[in-house]
């Protein structure tokens, strides 16, 4: 592995942290563990006036979500000893993600590129920076990444059915090969948004809220998928009557969140269509490149419109994990109504998600 050694993580780290407590009544030294539990992880000694505090350290070569877990974990004997001193995880970089998990588990963390969170009630320090967003050192082997319409099939399957299942039947029920589900499952578990059981490999949990996030961060509803602007003459309202009953015509976006939650009134009409030259002339749609209240798009793939269902009005709308990622990856005040669903999903997930897999036909 190249990059610095632990213990040459651990001065840098160290000589960082030292520089960034600029209070001249507070003074840090650093020790290393006594009886050996872990080589390279070391103890720093925060000594000011009235207080005193020990940061437990772990260092990482590399770092990924799960890793929270060996940070945690109960059998390790430096949590055993000092389980009620503060942790600081130090590592050349830790991406958004690993980050975002650390901060979940109140974990303190530095990373060499500049990323630091440090809070300690005494005496009180409290340090948040931010540094390189992209690894600058990354692994010749890429990791695994939710782009592309594999990937979106997949976290549609893993968010609409609830676990627990096995490789073989996500396969089956999202249309991917055995292999590719295997590749992504790995690194969704590196990434600590799916658990594993140990023994049988059946994902037994998802962070279906974070997965859909994650999916969106590489997904762009106007430029993944084929999109074009119209005006509707006649307006809105008179185009949705006409769709009524219509199931080539799958409407995401704001009309189809305002079911769920209400932050504004629509104004703009997001359609799935098979052909969008063809649609626009059967409604007789205007093209324009300002003012539209149509948006006419062709899905990159199929599992975009999977699980499609008609609302009351006998128009149809894309499935709720579909509509979240649409409006988290659309422009305006789309990403704020997809948070909103993703509030709405969490307090009522009996509502829209299934217990278990179809059956295979």
């Amino acid at each position: 592995m190249n990059g610095p050694t632990e213990q040459e993580l651990l001065t840098a780290a160290f000589d960082q942290f030292t520089e960034l407590i600029t209070d001249d009544d507070m003074k840090v030294n650093r020790r290393a563990f006594e009886d050996g539990d872990a080589g390279h992880d070391a103890m720093w000694d925060i000594q000011a006036a009235n207080y005193h505090c020990t940061l437990i350290v772990q260092a990482f070569r590399r770092f990924i979500p799960r890793d929270v877990d060996r940070v945690l974990g109960g059998n390790h004997q430096l949590m055993r000893r000092v389980v009620r001193e503060p942790i600081i995880v130090v590592a050349p970089w830790l991406s958004p993600r690993s980050r975002e998990v650390l901060r979940e588990q109140d974990i303190n963390y530095i990373d060499l590129t500049g990323n630091v969170l440090v809070r300690i009630p005494r005496p009180a320090i409290h340090i948040r920076l931010d540094g390189a967003q992209q690894d600058p050192n990354p692994p010749a082997k890429p990791p695994v990444r939710l782009k592309g319409p594999g990937s979106n099939a997949l976290v549609r399957v893993l968010t609409d059915y609830a676990p627990p299942y096995r490789l073989v039947d996500l396969a089956a029920a999202s249309g991917l090969s055995n292999a590719y589900v295997s590749r992504t499952l790995t690194a969704l578990v590196d990434d600590r948004l799916v658990e594993r059981d140990p023994s049988s490999k059946a994902v037994t949990r998802v962070d279906w809220r974070e997965l859909l996030r994650a999916r969106a961060q590489h997904y762009n509803l106007l430029k993944s998928n084929r999109s074009q602007t119209y005006i509707a003459r006649t307006g809105v309202p008179s185009l949705l009557r006409r769709l009524s009953n219509d199931d080539q015509a799958v409407i995401t976006g704001s009309y189809a969140a305002n079911e769920y939650v209400q932050i504004a009134a629509p104004t703009q009409l997001a359609l799935y269509v098979p052909d969008i030259a063809a649609t626009a002339s059967r409604f007789e749609l205007m093209p324009t490149q300002q003012g539209a209240n149509i948006i006419l798009l062709t899905a990159a793939d199929a599992s975009q419109l999977a699980r499609a269902r008609m609302a009351e009005d006998g128009t149809f709308h894309v499935g709720l994990s579909q509509l979240v990622m649409d409006c988290l990856a659309g422009n305006g005040r789309l990403p704020e109504e997809g948070e909103a669903l993703l509030d709405w999903m969490s307090g009522d997930p009996a509502a829209w998600r299934q217990d278990h897999l179809p059956k295979p036909v």
